[in-house]
């Protein structure tokens, strides 16, 4: 099993199959357990249409459960779409969880190779989603036999076991019309807690039918931007800026746009009613789809939620390419932690084939990747970043690359402060680097109506493309010109810097810089100590009491006493798989986790 889920009273599984949509709701009639509704695949290679009136049929289940009933759809991207679409007021959205294919479904080169579908997660009973804390057991990388993932100096603060959950899959994989064992009992795991008793699992093989795809062609004639907008930064309002822009002028469009979630931006606060910000969404996809060229791409990244939403709005002016699903764990908010953040792909009319997976198209170097970094060949799950182990793969020719597909995993996020300018919410650059590789050749044009500090433009910039970007803060523009200059000039704009920085992408304050008398680990070590004197986590006032340092150190180096009695709430890990294996006894002896030795490492 690759997770465990704490205190869990594991779901008895019981696995049925509903003949008729009268059926299903008989079946899930006044049911208060959890409820698994798993729809058909599509029933070829190619690109099929949602399942017809799917949206309605599960909103019938929806207000036929009983009041504390969970509701889970398995399905494929466009039809858990059309599912939201139609969500009855009965129902409250909690998830959208991106699951790894286990088979690869292959398009014609217009399309990136699907690998993901998803499972939305959906409550009767109002409030945050109820389920065990489940943990994912640590991967270790096949070269060096250390975890996939270098925990530096945090080990301490990390679960033997290993980490939260989150809303991306890939430590398992299934197909949605093979084998989902493996989904159905990490749900039983999950839910294993009172009032539940049993997981119905309901597949649903009247629901096969669906249409094919439609052929959309677009007759208007591409034309050129003029020169006067090529490699520019647009400073004002997106809505007026981008009509300066000519029709079916740009070979590739991305937008990164404000996701409404309260956070502030120089000039403007992000707290829009919803129905406003959708209205404002719809204004600017239609400018910018309007600019396309027939058979480009318009990608639009955002949380699930919201990607949902705009997926629904753009499906009526464009047509679906891609849903690819980005692995980019954010600020841990919950216990099922979220790291699935939505790229929607949408072309003008039929997509043209993909320069990225054309039989000439190469890997270009920058300087600013790492080295573990390609744009079109992505490290394979379990492989390690750690320099040295991935020189010696090298060195040894290891295959360490797997297939480019929609679902990814090897892009980071910036979590160095030395890689940031001042703004909130910056992409790293591997994922722009990697969707302009796909979507466009050497010298054309790279569009962004949201281009804060300028992390398209320079990246497009960097890899031989013509760029036009709008951005409504005159400082951000004058940070991203003074980048754009640092390119002609031979400097990485993407380099390490140590910087002065105001702007936070999170809600925890940032501390002062400074000299750490005492190493924050030695203290969190200490406090761990404490806990195994007294039994409880200390709190304040107790660590003045029983511990060696003075509290000094405490108020001036952590941000929340959440931070410095991390350790002490954990257990601690080891990167090396042999050493996880061994000495367990020491592992869940609670006087080992807390021996009183302290340390300066």
């Amino acid at each position: 099993m690759a997770h465990v889920s704490e205190n869990t009273k594991s779901l008895s599984i019981r696995e049925v199959k509903a003949s008729t949509p009268d059926n299903l709701l008989a079946l899930t009639k006044r049911l208060n357990d959890v409820c698994l509704i798993r729809l058909p695949a599509f029933v070829s290679e190619g690109l099929n249409g949602p399942i017809p009136g799917v949206g309605e049929l599960i909103a019938g289940v929806a207000d036929n459960l009983g009041e504390l009933a969970t509701l889970i759809i398995l399905g494929e991207i466009i039809d858990l779409v059309e599912i939201q679409a139609k969500q009855p007021a009965s129902l409250r959205y909690q998830l959208w969880i991106a699951i790894k294919r286990k088979t690869v479904r292959p398009f014609d080169k217009s399309y990136l190779p699907n690998r993901h579908f998803g499972a939305l997660v959906y409550t009767r009973y109002k409030g945050s989603l109820h389920h065990t804390k489940t943990r994912i057991k640590y991967t270790y990388c096949p070269a060096c036999n250390k975890t996939t993932k270098d925990y530096g100096g945090k080990k301490h603060t990390y679960h033997q076991t290993g980490t939260l959950i989150s809303d991306v899959w890939r430590d398992i994989e299934c197909d949605l019309e093979g084998d989902a064992a493996l989904i159905n009992e990490r749900f039983a795991d999950l839910f294993g807690l009172d009032p539940y008793k049993e997981l119905l699992v309901i597949d649903c093989p009247f629901l096969r039918e669906r249409p094919k795809a439609k052929s959309v062609r677009i007759k208007t004639e591409e034309s050129n931007l003029p020169a006067d907008l090529k490699d520019r930064i647009l400073c004002g309002d997106c809505l007026e800026m981008v009509k300066r822009i000519p029709d079916n002028s740009i070979d590739f469009a991305f937008s990164d746009p404000p996701y409404n979630l309260g956070k502030k931006y120089l000039g403007y606060s992000d707290d829009l009613e919803i129905q406003d910000y959708f209205q404002w969404c719809d204004e600017w996809l239609v400018e910018m789809a309007r600019v396309l060229k027939p058979g480009r791409t318009l990608a639009v990244l955002n949380i699930p939620l919201y990607a949902i939403r705009h997926f629904l709005f753009m499906k009526t002016i464009l047509k679906f390419q891609n849903w690819i699903a980005w692995d980019a764990l954010s600020f841990p908010v919950r216990m099922v932690m979220p790291a699935h953040y939505a790229v929607l792909c949408f072309s003008k009319g039929n997509p043209r084939k993909l320069p990225g997976l054309s039989d000439n198209s190469k890997q270009i170097e920058i300087p600013s990747m790492p080295g573990t970094f390609k744009t079109l060949e992505p490290l394979a799950d379990g492989y390690c970043l750690r320099g040295d182990c991935a020189y010696d793969r090298a060195l040894r020719n290891v295959i360490d690359r797997t297939p480019l597909t929609d679902l990814w995993g090897d892009i980071h996020r910036l979590k160095h402060n030395s890689r940031r300018v001042d703004h909130p919410c910056q992409l790293p650059p591997q994922l722009m680097y990697r969707l302009i590789t796909i979507f466009t050749k050497r010298g054309e044009v790279v569009f962004d109506c949201f281009n804060g500090a300028g992390t398209t433009t320079l990246t497009a910039h960097q890899l031989g493309r013509r760029y036009v970007g709008i951005e409504c803060s005159e400082k951000y523009c004058k940070i991203t010109e003074e980048r754009h200059a640092e390119i002609l000039n031979g400097t990485d704009p993407f380099r390490k810097e140590d910087r002065v920085l105001t702007s936070k992408n999170s809600p925890v304050a940032r501390l002062k810089k400074q000299t750490y008398k005492i190493p924050k680990k030695v203290l969190q070590l200490e406090v761990k100590r404490v806990a195994n004197q007294i039994h409880h986590i200390p709190s304040r006032e107790e660590l003045i009491t029983f511990g060696r340092y003075p509290i000094k150190y405490y108020d001036d180096y952590f941000l929340s006493w959440g931070e410095v009695t991390a350790a002490a709430r954990t257990t601690g890990m080891t990167e090396r798989r042999e050493d996880s294996t061994q000495g367990k006894g020491k592992q869940l002896t609670m006087e080992w986790l807390f021996r009183p030795k302290v340390t300066n490492e």
